[in-house]
């Protein structure tokens, strides 16, 4: 494991370093729209990203709706029980095994140097229309990470919930700062970025979908975070690389909204084709 660390670190350290040295070849003096090509245009751009995530009347109502649903669970016997049933029925030595590879991908200090470096790498590539993919896959992961953590960091401390190893999961603010996985945010962020990006190939875009779940999962197999915890993680990572990919004028074909039932209220999953 530690061989591995050092070679993502060695890795990313030189991705870095080669982007930064070569030369703007093929850019114009003028803004190209790229995220790091003038602090104005960056602090314009986290700006609204801001008020896309944070001021939003739906956007607020969706995040409510998500954390009443996390509040539920966390604070009832729910959390306690199906963390057990995972742990006695679902759990496995092979899926120990995915579950390690899964738990990589929410290390923020591999995947939030992984998503800068493609965002440099972008703008020295990228030509006066815009950014390659990769920069733009790499921006747009960027943006989710600033737009969303100082609601996670909240969260997570504003909850209190502890790990299912400690005291349990029901909310008592300040007392624990494990309420909201952030493993599961970071380790989303990537892939639902990348899903959003992929309008025309339904097959990736849904595989990526599943794929960000797993860092997720790999929380409660790995008995780290209770289910409410993973979800609320998970699913703050979805609003904001929603949030910017509305920003981005991209077509929501898949949805989260609030809904009301005969007997309760929860979140509907509405799919465009």
């Amino acid at each position: 494991m530690a061989a591995m660390q050092w070679h993502w670190c060695v890795t990313l350290t030189v991705v870095v370093l080669g982007a930064l040295a070569v030369p703007n070849v093929g850019l114009g003096t003028e803004d190209s729209g790229n995220l790091f090509s003038g602090s104005s245009h960056f602090s314009d751009t986290v700006k609204q990203d801001y008020k896309d995530l944070y001021l939003s009347p739906d956007r607020l109502l969706q995040l409510g709706a998500g954390f009443g649903i996390g509040a539920v669970v966390a604070n009832t016997s729910a959390d306690r029980e199906i963390q057990n049933w995972y742990q006695e029925r679902i759990r496995t030595d092979g899926g120990d095994r995915v579950s390690k590879v899964a738990k990589t991908f929410g290390e923020g200090l591999y995947m939030i140097p992984v998503c800068v470096s493609a965002a440099l790498w972008g703008d020295r590539f990228g030509s006066d229309a815009g950014t390659s993919p990769i920069g733009t896959w790499g921006q747009r992961a960027t943006r989710a990470y600033l737009t969303a953590t100082p609601l996670l960091l909240l969260a997570q401390w504003g909850t209190g919930g502890s790990r299912p190893t400690e005291s349990g999961s029901h909310w008592r603010p300040f007392h624990d700062n494990n309420g909201v996985s952030g493993h599961a945010f970071i380790g989303a962020v990537p892939f639902l970025t990348a899903a959003r990006m992929c309008e025309d190939n339904h097959v990736a875009r849904y595989l990526l979908y599943a794929c960000s779940v797993l860092p997720a999962l790999s929380r409660v197999n790995d008995n780290a975070h209770y289910p409410s915890q993973a979800f609320l993680g998970w699913f703050l990572a979805w609003e904001a690389t929603d949030a910017i990919a509305q920003g981005e004028n991209s077509n929501r074909h898949v949805s989260l909204a609030p809904m009301t039932t005969g007997d309760g209220w929860g979140l509907g999953l509405r799919i465009q084709w």
